[in-house]
């Protein structure tokens, strides 16, 4: 990504402060600006989820466990410092909304209607909504991943996407992921039983910078995130705990 030249009018103590940091550096001030705005974005933590249950099925509101996926969804968002919920919820806002409302525990929600053909779509239609980290979610999977570990790793590997991926012993059916360390070089769609690269398939969470919208031109999530492995720009979060897929 280039960069783009700026002007600022900052407090003279506060520029003397920047000059003796650069000093300390023996870096410029421009890059010493540069190196605690970047510092200071890492250290926050994730405020906003988008969650992708615009499907024809409405599969978020069947039951599992005697309560709506996405209750099962919200409830793990609210013990994670989630304060923004956006719901790309399509032709299913009305009856989304009917049970859910504007807002669940502390955490508020906002519906995006529009009709959209396939998931990279759908989440196009946030990108007017998002201009920093978040963690985007499949509306049909129960999980209880760690956001503040994943969001770790996603800033350590320096990625534009993680993706959050589980065990699965039958990884013939799914899409498998080949990584090399933590980074996800591609994927097997449906490999023959015993040709797996591994047994680790998606797990429906995503963390995302806000420039995965640059990336969205393709026709499903899962071309675009085929595309950002290509480009080495996608990490892997391997994940062990609850998951429950209901399309499965």
């Amino acid at each position: 990504m280039g960069k783009k030249r700026i002007s600022l009018t900052l407090d003279e103590n506060l520029v003397e402060k920047i000059d003796a940091e650069a000093e300390s550096r023996d870096i410029n001030r421009s890059q010493t600006v540069e190196k605690i705005t970047k510092e200071y974005f890492k250290g926050k933590g994730l405020n906003t989820a988008v969650i992708l249950c615009g499907d024809p099925e409405n599969k978020t509101l069947n039951l599992y466990e005697g309560k709506p996926v996405l209750g099962h969804i919200l409830d793990n968002l609210s013990t994670q410092g989630i304060s923004r919920v956006i719901l790309l919820a399509g032709q299913n806002r009305e009856e989304i909304e009917e049970q859910f409302g504007s807002s669940y525990e502390t955490m508020t929600l906002e519906y995006i209607e529009d009709q959209s053909e396939g998931t990279a779509a759908a989440l196009s239609k946030a990108e007017k909504k998002v201009n920093e980290t978040f963690v985007a979610l499949n509306g049909h999977v129960v999980a209880d991943v760690d956001l503040e570990d994943m969001l770790r790793v996603h800033r350590e590997e320096d990625s534009n996407a993680t993706m959050a991926l589980t065990t699965e012993t039958s990884p013939s059916n799914y899409g498998v992921a080949r990584l090399k360390g933590r980074k996800i070089l591609g994927f097997e769609e449906k490999p023959e039983a015993g040709e797996e690269p591994s047994q680790l398939i998606n797990a429906g969470t995503y963390i995302l910078e806000s420039n995965i919208f640059e990336y969205l031109e393709a026709e499903s999530l899962e071309k675009a995130f085929e595309n950002l492995a290509d480009e080495g720009l996608l990490s892997g979060y391997i994940y062990g705990g609850k998951w429950k897929d209901i399309d499965r």
